[in-house]
């Protein structure tokens, strides 16, 4: 009588899901990228899986790329084959998150800059496994702004001189001098200002007695995106 042998195959299956989950988790998956925006120096925040690690460095390497796809010339930054114009600079490189710092060597030469609404492709590749690249599209925004007001005396008398100062701040520091801010009372612009050091003074003695909201308004500009001021109650006695 021949005997039915039935080997139990467990372990072997295991092992070859294992390997396959080993090697799916190798593979880089792009799931966010932090907004990119107009200028040279600002941190970019990759987020995802797969992406294996590198240490930190500027220049190029095999392994990421940004390509500005709407900028004429194009250009890409980051990816050694390419021989890029413009680099990287790589704070951190772990399996789930990189941490860019911006771009370095030709940037804002042969106008290898980024403008808002350009559309931009960040590739990653596995240093480890080769695998790659996981790709995600984006879009350049302006620099976020945050615009204060204070003002000074507050109280102030009827006829009296009051000087209201604005400031015009942002991560990748104030927008350039001369471009002007609008001071307002509701609909009403009570005077602009020229913005030096991200500072913009403008005074009145015209104010009614009795308390007047006044706000600042920063309009923007090809860089810096539009922001105003929380309104400063000011009291006229």
């Amino acid at each position: 009588m021949t005997k039915l042998i039935v080997r139990r195959c467990f372990p072997v299956v295991s092992a070859i899901v294992a390997a396959a989950s080993w090697a799916a988790a190798q593979t880089p998956v792009i799931t966010s990228v932090s907004k990119i925006s107009t200028q040279q120096f600002q941190t970019i925040v990759i987020t995802g899986s797969g992406f294996g690690t590198h240490k930190p460095y500027t220049g190029d390497s095999d392994y990421i790329s940004l390509e500005d796809q709407t900028a004429s010339p194009g250009w890409q930054a980051g990816y050694k084959p390419f021989n890029d114009t413009v680099t990287l600079i790589v704070h951190q490189w772990e399996d789930s998150k990189i941490i860019l710092g911006g771009f370095s060597g030709a940037w804002g030469q042969f106008d290898y800059i980024l403008t808002i609404g350009d559309s931009e492709q960040v590739e990653v590749w596995n240093p480890q496994t080769g695998s790659g690249p996981a790709t995600v599209t984006t879009t350049i925004v302006a620099e976020a702004t945050t615009t204060t007001l204070t003002s000074a005396p507050n109280p102030s008398t009827d006829g009296e001189a009051v000087t209201f100062t604005a400031d015009v701040t942002s991560k990748a520091g104030a927008p350039p001098d001369g471009e002007t801010v609008s001071f307002m009372a509701g609909k009403t612009e009570l005077g602009t200002g020229a913005l030096s050091g991200g500072s913009a003074v403008f005074m009145t003695s015209k104010l009614r007695v009795g308390t007047t909201p006044v706000r600042v308004v920063y309009a923007g500009d090809s860089n810096f995106g539009k922001s105003q001021s929380k309104p400063v109650q000011q009291v006229v006695q």
